[in-house]
């Protein structure tokens, strides 16, 4: 079999030789553009270069991009010089695209008789080049890593396995994707600065279900296992929820969703019940109904939603069962809101689950609570009651007693 033809065009490909393409146009002018793959700074800026030849002088050149679900389109102007060399810039700065994403992209060129001309459409992959990835594959699940050997990404992909193996137990509806790929960095920040679009500097994982992508944050210490064994297993099931059922996904409520994923971790967060025993304490603890649309955005708010999102979520699959937790998605996939989801399937409102949970979750607290409340009061009735009591008592032994006759 003859490969030197196609073996020399995969290179030229790989290392962004000039490759020519034909740019259909309504001028009648014979017009070639020359693309270079598009070369980028992460987090910084894309370089779109290309050349194109043409008879009928050249007056002005766009580059449009594409991303996103749903599709966000970006216009470039671009410069063109007087050989037909095409440059435009596009500032992720200022428009920040989502890493790992395929960006579309075109060139649109219009001629000095006023007519126009539009490329066929490319494609690069927008992956954060700030890091040199290795990569090992476990079907379904891709890891890649820049800090760590071939036994650490194993690792990962032996919790991945786990948390899809553990997700299937208690739903076993999910689907999983042909490929998720999952990124870990060893360091929160750096996570958080592919993270353009975030404004929560406390985001440890993320995951973008509609690219099938997963980043989370890893830094050595004792916790790292652990870490792995809750983020990336939590991080999954928000892929397999959104690939399971796209339309029940953009309607799931922020403490189903989030609470779902909390149940998927092979290791739970040890913090939540602190948290949730602290907010009950000082009555501090957020109502579900308002958990439906989002999660509050600082950090100590923030964590104790998710502690509350998985705790709610486990006391409606103790109580009702998880084929109606499971039957919420079906009824939310309909487009219904987060109240009328729960009273379909549940049979009660949103408040009188957040009350039934309450008191089952914290019940064996109430009374010593309603104790330490009523303390003071306690002990003031018993001076009111005791002090005369003694009183009275130390009164009658001193009185002498009546001699009879």
């Amino acid at each position: 079999m003859r490969t030197g033809p196609l073996c020399l065009i995969l290179v030229l490909l790989i290392l962004g030789i000039i490759i020519p393409l034909p740019l259909p146009a309504n001028a009648q002018a014979e017009v070639e553009v020359l693309i270079e793959q598009p070369d980028y700074t992460f987090g910084q800026q894309i370089r779109f270069q290309a050349t194109i030849q043409s008879v009928e002088p050249i007056v002005k050149v766009l580059v449009l991009t594409q991303t996103g679900d749903p599709a966000e389109t970006h216009v470039i102007s671009a410069s063109v010089d007087s050989q037909g060399k095409v440059l435009a810039v596009f500032d992720l700065r200022q428009q920040p695209l989502r890493a790992f994403s395929n960006v579309d992209y075109w060139y649109q060129v219009t001629f000095q008789n006023g007519e126009t001309a539009t490329s066929p459409g490319y494609s690069f992959y927008l992956e954060d080049n700030r890091f040199r990835w290795d990569s090992l594959a476990s079907p379904p699940f891709v890891a890649h890593w820049y800090a760590g050997d071939i036994t650490f990404a194993q690792e990962l992909l032996n919790i991945a396995q786990a948390g899809l193996k553990r997700a299937h137990e208690f739903l076993p509806q999910v689907l999983a994707p042909e490929t998720v790929n999952l990124y870990i960095y060893d360091d929160s920040q750096q996570l958080q600065t592919a993270l353009a679009h975030s404004t929560q500097n406390w985001v440890a994982g993320h995951a973008d279900p509609n690219l099938s992508v997963i980043l989370v944050s890893l830094p050595p210490g004792p916790e790292k296992q652990l870490e792995m064994e809750r983020q990336i297993p939590h991080e999954l099931m928000h892929v397999l929820l959104y690939y399971t059922n796209a339309d029940a996904y953009a309607h799931l409520p922020a403490w189903y969703n989030e609470g779902l994923a909390s149940m998927a971790e092979l290791y739970p967060n040890p913090d939540y019940q602190v948290l949730l025993q602290s907010a009950f304490e000082t009555g501090g603890l957020l109502p579900i109904t308002s958990l439906c649309q989002s999660f509050p955005t600082d950090a100590s708010n923030a964590m104790l939603a998710y502690a509350e999102a998985a705790s709610f979520t486990r006391f409606i699959s103790d109580r009702f069962g998880m084929t109606r937790l499971e039957g919420l998605m079906a009824y939310y996939a309909q487009g219904v809101d987060c109240q009328r989801g729960v009273e379909a399937v549940l049979g009660n409102d949103l408040e009188h689950l957040d009350g039934m949970w309450r008191q089952d979750t914290f019940a064996e607290n109430l009374w010593r609570s309603a104790l330490e409340n009523l303390l003071p009061w306690l002990i003031l009735l018993m001076i009111i009651l005791v002090v005369p009591l003694a009183l009275a008592i130390s009164m009658l032994r001193r009185k002498p007693a009546r001699m009879e006759l």
